[in-house]
Order: C-alpha cells, then sequence, then structure tokens
C-alpha cells in the first residue's frame, strides 16, 4: 500500500500539506491511501508502519522562494537532516529518523514540501500566489510518484 500523508496546522500557511491531502482526497491516487494529519509528532512514525511506500507532504521554510517545491527521498532526509537529541519539537524529519531506527520506514518514499513565505499572511490555498501554483504541483507531483511506485521496481 501507498500512503500520502498530508502534514500540517490548520492555521496559517502551515496547512499546505493538510490542503494537498484534501485536494487528492476528491479524487485518490488509485492503489494509494490519503490521510490529513494535524501536526502529528511521533504519531507519524505509526502512519510509516507496515506500508510499501509513502509520500509526506508538508510546508517548509528553507529560505527558497514561496511556492518552491522540496522533492526528495526519504533517504536523503535521513543523510541530511542530523538525529534529533530530545523529543520535544518532535518534527517530520525527526518522525523519519525514528522510524528508521524502529524498522519502520518503509523502503521507498518521498517528502513533498512547499516553501512558505517566513512571514506567511493566509493560509495555503488563499495566501501568496506561488505558494498556491507550488501546491498544485505538489499534487500532480504527488500522482506521478503513486504511478512510479505502483510500478514493478517503482
Amino acid at each position: 500500500m501507498i500512503r500520502i500523508i498530508g502534514i500540517g496546522s490548520p492555521f496559517g500557511a502551515d496547512s499546505c500539506g493538510l490542503a494537498a491531502a484534501r485536494r487528492l482526497e476528491r479524487e485518490p491516487p488509485a492503489g494509494a491511501q490519503v490521510v490529513a494529519v494535524d501536526r502529528p509528532g511521533a504519531a507519524l512514525v505509526d502512519l510509516l508502519d507496515g506500508i510499501d511506500a509513502a509520500i509526506l507532504i508538508d510546508a517548509i521554510r528553507s529560505g527558497a522562494p514561496p511556492g518552491t517545491v522540496l522533492d526528495v527521498d526519504l533517504r536523503e532526509v535521513l543523510r541530511s537532516s542530523p538525529r534529533p537529541a530530545s523529543s520535544h519539537d518532535f518534527g517530520v524529519a525527526a518522525a523519519i529518523h525514528l522510524a528508521e531506527a524502529l524498522g519502520k520506514l518503509p523502503p521507498r518514499g518521498r517528502l513533498l514540501g512547499i516553501e512558505i513565505a517566513p512571514r506567511p499572511s493566509g493560509t495555503c490555498t488563499d495566501g501568496d500566489a506561488a505558494v498556491q501554483d507550488g501546491l498544485a504541483e505538489v499534487v500532480g507531483r504527488t500522482r506521478e510518484w503513486v504511478v512510479a511506485f505502483l510500478r514493478p521496481n517503482g
């Protein structure tokens, strides 16, 4: 099974992952389950367990222009982010590290991030036009990744 996990807060621009999940829920990709979760923290580990592939969608702040889309393999997140030293402020990268340590990280997966402004106004769907474009791009890429993961050896 492929699980698409939209992550975020229902308030403000951090709602991009949830907005993407809602759009995908309207017409779910065949072979995939869509889940929207409000700031899951360590509970994300259980959502990653027992599946063939995961696509995580979240808002990010990396300093890139708003609307920029980040598309990385989950294993790259392990290599590029430090192991968490505390369970406080438990974010997506920390959950990926913990899932790996517990043997719960699926063999295939992607993290799709939508860059939001440093001081965003509005939600992901009514704020910056570039962020809305990024949201549309992430929804399209998610569908493409589902197709790729469903291929043999995908």
